[in-house]
């Protein structure tokens, strides 16, 4: 029954917002004659002149996205080198994140350190009332520029962060020598989240072979704060998909030339498994395959993750066992202010467990200063396994309240900078928090900056 309250109460949150977006634009846009009502006598109104012919628009060779140019690239734009590093592709940005949580239930922290259940679910750590520096972190990429052009291309990409998230973020591997098993390391660590080259092969649009470590294919929220509504996350980003993969990936994009904005792109590959890099849980490779479909306003995206796993992420070795995720991410855009989105994750881990999560997404840009967001997630952890609370069956609801405040949206260095207060609530039919309670309540903010 609880499961169903669950389900029943996403959808009534998706027909409530759904009832706001039929009636949020009442925008009447009357431009002719300037606003002017009297209008001259026809002969005195000289004919337009023919418009002249438009060119025919190129038929791009590739994905029509474009890499996005922050404060930093922009700062070397005034000093006479950013122009000629993007022209070539390459591209410097990041971001600084840091934040406050406060447990209105169990005010003091008395979960373990680095352990589940307890405030894991917060991603990352069971940390309150303290001042975190979550995450700081560049990247140094090149874009493969002269593939659209149909020329063979390469580019790379190196992402590296440091904060107390980047504790969680390990791969096997790879500076996770005090993570392993609920190691005693500093509670803020260095991670290398991605080092991977590219290949781009200019056969009709443009193949790209991608090879290293990279950020999972899964997810609708990311471990980039600025590409999320909220500063806590969903448990399915937390518990139900790897954060990263290393491996080999080739992607290609179909596409109308006559709409290039509307396109999709098909990217398949094999992988080591969940978060492993230089030792793997087992000697056999898991299978990606994700789709991903733009049209303006409604986009989709389909994953699907198969492949054997260790008992857990750092568990002991299991190729007999092949665990099955499947993924479909939805996003509608009803206007440039209203977007509704979904995302339903499911994953089967033989003999082990299964678990579910369905999560709501609604956001409301008021106006460039100020953005209201709710996200309404339902989370079925088989036997607890994911989780960490072992023994039995848990389902989990949350229903988390936000807004991101941009203080100087016209600022050419500032308008990156964000505050993003939230109020969340959690509820569980166990005692999952604080190995006491079956509900929580917090609040948080945190402030964020892209550059």
């Amino acid at each position: 029954m609880r499961a169903w309250k669950g389900f029943v109460g996403i959808a009534v949150l998706i027909l409530v917002c759904g009832g706001t977006l039929a009636f949020g634009d009442d925008t009447n846009s009357n431009s002719m004659n300037n606003g002017n009502d009297q209008v001259p006598p026809s002969d005195q109104v000289e004919p337009p002149p023919p418009a002249p012919e438009e060119p025919a628009a190129a038929t791009p060779a590739a994905a029509p996205a474009q890499p996005t140019y922050g404060p930093l690239m922009q700062l070397f734009e005034q000093i006479g080198i950013g122009k000629p590093m993007e022209n070539l592709g390459f591209n410097i940005h990041g971001y600084v994140e840091g934040g406050y949580l406060y447990d209105m239930t169990v005010p003091n922290d008395v979960t373990p350190a680095r352990s589940a259940p307890g405030n894991d679910i917060f991603f990352a750590g069971p940390y309150k009332n303290s001042v975190m520096l979550n995450q700081a972190d560049i990247m140094f990429e090149r874009d493969m520029v002269n593939l659209p052009k149909g020329d063979w291309d390469f580019g790379f990409g190196l992402e590296t962060g440091y904060g107390r998230d980047d504790y969680f973020t390990h791969s096997n591997g790879v500076l996770d020598q005090h993570n392993k098993q609920g190691g005693s390391g500093n509670d803020d660590q260095l991670d290398l989240l991605q080092i991977y080259g590219q290949l781009g092969i200019p056969l009709g649009a443009g193949i790209t072979v991608e090879g290293g470590k990279f950020l999972s294919l899964l997810g609708y929220e990311q471990i980039d704060p600025s590409q999320n509504m909220f500063y806590t996350h969903s448990y399915g980003f937390s518990y139900g998909k790897p954060f990263t993969m290393t491996g080999i990936l080739g992607a290609y994009t179909f596409f109308d030339p006559s709409t290039p904005t509307n396109y999709t792109t098909v990217t398949a590959g094999i992988t080591r498994g969940w978060n492993q890099t230089l030792y793997d849980n087992n000697g056999d490779p898991d299978m990606v395959i994700q789709a991903k479909t733009k049209t303006g306003s409604f986009d989709w995206t389909v994953n699907l993750m198969i492949g054997p796993e260790g008992v857990l992420p750092y568990g002991p070795s299991d190729d007999a066992h092949w665990w099955v995720v499947p993924e479909a991410v939805l996003v509608f855009r009803i206007t440039d202010q209203l977007i509704l989105s979904g995302d339903f994750l499911y994953g089967d881990a033989p003999d082990l467990t299964q678990w579910f999560s369905a999560a709501g997404y609604f956001q409301w840009k008021l106006d460039p200063h100020v953005s209201l967001g709710v996200r309404a997630e339902y989370y079925h952890d088989g036997r607890g396994v994911t989780t960490g609370v072992g023994g039995t069956d848990i389902n989990y609801w949350e229903i988390t309240l936000g807004t991101t405040v941009v203080p100087l949206p016209d600022s050419p260095l500032l308008s990156t900078f964000e505050i993003r207060p939230e109020l969340r609530y959690d509820d569980a039919d166990q005692p999952a928090f604080d190995f006491s309670k079956r509900s929580e309540v917090t609040a948080a903010v945190d402030l964020l900056y892209r550059f």
